[in-house]
């Protein structure tokens, strides 16, 4: 997927000699949006502290409950909306693969690192307290909710120690999630056709006529991989694309429904406030306020770290 510098997240997460960051992110009653569609270079962890969020990564979203996680691959889009909570708290540890080895050394790196950033292993996205080590892994993140106030000189071995940790148990962990199930590997061509046609007015039976099946097998089949309908993820790659303009471009937002797929601007208007939350007016403003914010906070923090006087 090629990645939107427009969408590409402005704060830093920490600097080259502490590459890693802990990050608040508190929503009230009156908010929807919680982080904003964006991408970086760091992998990140979402811990829902408080409250219920819908989590969108790339083309998939899930339901993550208070008490659960989400991995967030580098490079990947993402963006996170409250689901039915009044008010939520997450907490987020974005940190470089790197910092578990970095390249100088190659015998760690080709083991631990290399296999991930190249897509050979794959790890799990939504992480519950059911599965014993995915428990472990949401019980490392909130240990490092200490460290969102601390510089980072005073935090580096303590950072690095449970990121190692959290590594480890993905690493070990990883196997079930590198093999795609029969049934999405057989509806890629499927998948394809909706990405690349998704701004026309196809239907159902042409994208199962991409995989010669009947709309009954194939949607049987679609939902079984991807635990959705076909019509469904069409609707939401198409309002994915929209949220993607809505934050990179100046386009109306009539030009972008009707770039997208949509044919009618009060549907469109509709579906958009029931999946997303808000209207696309008010998520496109939300979004830059939250970017600003971000921003200014970060920026804040890294001038203390600079006045720090055990800075070096």
């Amino acid at each position: 997927m090629d990645l939107p510098i427009q969408l590409k997240d402005t704060v830093a997460h920490g600097n080259s000699r502490y590459p890693f960051a802990v990050h608040e992110t508190i929503a009230i009653a009156e908010d929807r949006l919680m982080l904003y569609l964006h991408w970086h270079e760091e992998a990140e962890i979402l811990v829902a502290l408080e409250g219920d969020v819908t989590v969108r990564i790339n083309n998939s979203t899930f339901h993550m409950k208070e008490g659960e996680g989400a991995y967030i691959e580098p490079n990947t889009l993402h963006a996170c909306y409250k689901a039915e909570s009044d008010t939520c708290h997450l907490l987020a540890l974005v940190f470089r693969p790197e910092v578990i080895a970095p390249a100088r050394d190659p015998a760690l790196y080709e083991t631990y690192v290399a296999p991930v950033n190249r897509g050979v292993v794959r790890f799990s996205s939504h992480l519950r307290p059911e599965i014993a080590w995915q428990r472990h892994v949401i019980q490392l993140v909130r240990s490092t909710l200490p460290y969102s106030t601390v510089p980072y000189d005073r935090s580096d071995l303590a950072l690095r120690g449970i990121l190692y940790e959290i590594w480890s148990e993905f690493f070990l962990n990883a196997d079930s999630d590198i093999h795609p199930t029969s049934a999405s590997t057989r509806l890629e061509p499927a998948l394809a056709y909706i990405y690349e046609n998704y701004r026309f007015p196809i239907t159902i039976n042409d994208i199962a006529a991409q995989v010669n099946l009947s709309v009954s097998r194939f949607s049987s089949l679609f939902r079984e991989a991807f635990h959705t309908s076909p019509v469904s993820h069409l609707l939401y790659y198409r309002l994915h694309q929209c949220t993607i303009l809505l934050l990179s471009t100046d386009l109306s937002v009539a030009e972008i429904a009707f770039s997208c797929g949509f044919d009618n601007l009060s549907n469109f208007n509709r579906q958009f406030r029931e999946r997303i939350g808000s209207t696309p007016t008010a998520y496109r403003n939300k979004a830059r306020e939250i970017r600003e914010q971000q921003t200014t906070l970060q920026t804040e923090r890294n001038r203390i770290f600079e006045a720090y006087p055990g800075h070096a």
